[in-house]
C-alpha cells in the first residue's frame, strides 16, 4: 500500500463561524481523534484534501496526518462532509490509530479479467459487496483487493472465502457472503 501523506495544524477555535471563515480562506475543518488521546481540533488545505482524496480513490482511506514538524500519525478518514451543492468540503474525521493496534476497515473489492459467463455466455458480472470488513495492523492494510473472475461461469458466485489471503489480514464479513455473481 503506498503512504500518503496531508498536512494538517491545529486550530483554537470552533463552532460555526469560525469554521465559515476557516472555509472562505481555503481550509477545511478537521478533527483527529484515537482511544488514547483526546479528540483535536485541526484544519487541512481544501486543494491538498482534493488532491488526497483523488489519490486515494476507491482505495482504503488510511493516511499519514502531518502536523507540523513531528511525526506522522497513521490515520483513517472515517468521514467527509461535503456542501451538498458547491463543490465544497465541509469538514473531515481522522481516526488515529496505533502502529501496533489492530483496526477494522472496510477495503474495496475489485474484479480482475473478464469472466468467462461474460465473454462466452452472454451474462454479466453483478458486484454484491463493494468493500469487505478486514481486521490487521495499519501497516498491513490492503489498499485494494483484486480478484480473479475469469473463472467464473452463468450462475457461479464468488464468496467472501475465496477472497486471496493476505498475511495479517482477517475477513469479517461472513464466509457465505457472495462479493460477485455473474448473472443473466
Amino acid at each position: 500500500m503506498k503512504t500518503l501523506t496531508i498536512k494538517a495544524s491545529s486550530r483554537s477555535q470552533a463552532g460555526t463561524s469560525a469554521s465559515g471563515r476557516l472555509r472562505a480562506s481555503g481550509l477545511v475543518p478537521a478533527i483527529v481523534y484515537g482511544k488514547s488521546k483526546q479528540p483535536e481540533n485541526l484544519t487541512v488545505n481544501a486543494a491538498e484534501l482534493r488532491s488526497l482524496l483523488r489519490a486515494i480513490g476507491n482505495n482504503a482511506p488510511v493516511v499519514q496526518l502531518q502536523e507540523g514538524e513531528g511525526k506522522a500519525r497513521t490515520s483513517i478518514i472515517k468521514e467527509v462532509q461535503r456542501h451538498p451543492i458547491k463543490d465544497s468540503y465541509l469538514h473531515v474525521d481522522f481516526q488515529e490509530v496505533a502502529d501496533d493496534e489492530l483496526v477494522s476497515v472496510e477495503v474495496p473489492v475489485h474484479p480482475v479479467g473478464e469472466a468467462y459467463g461474460v465473454k462466452n455466455e452472454n451474462a454479466t458480472i453483478e458486484t454484491v459487496t463493494h468493500t469487505v470488513l478486514v481486521r490487521c495492523l495499519p501497516s498491513a492494510i490492503p489498499s485494494s483487493i483484486d480478484v480473479d473472475v475469469t473463472e467464473l461461469k452463468l450462475g457461479d458466485n464468488l464468496h467472501v472465502s475465496q477472497l486471496p489471503a493476505f498475511e495479517g489480514v482477517e475477513y469479517l464479513d461472513a464466509p457465505a457472503q457472495p462479493v460477485f455473481a455473474v448473472v443473466k
